[in-house]
């Protein structure tokens, strides 16, 4: 099954939040590491899988 990675902008900009709102609020409380997003490489960059972190504010509205 192929994913969809997203930077933090990316997703900011489909969810309409504001990039600092998740990196500051949601990231390790709403949306979890190995889950919702990845550190690829063992890096500072965070890209987030669409299909499990969309579904979050999918099943909300």
């Amino acid at each position: 099954m192929s994913q969809t990675y997203l930077t933090t902008q990316e997703l900011a900009d489909r969810i309409k939040y504001d990039a600092r709102t998740i990196r500051n609020q949601m990231k390790d409380t709403v949306l979890i590491e190995n889950i919702h997003y990845i550190r690829p490489f063992g890096g500072r960059k965070i890209l987030y899988v669409w299909e499990c972190s969309g579904q979050i504010f999918l099943d909300s509205t």
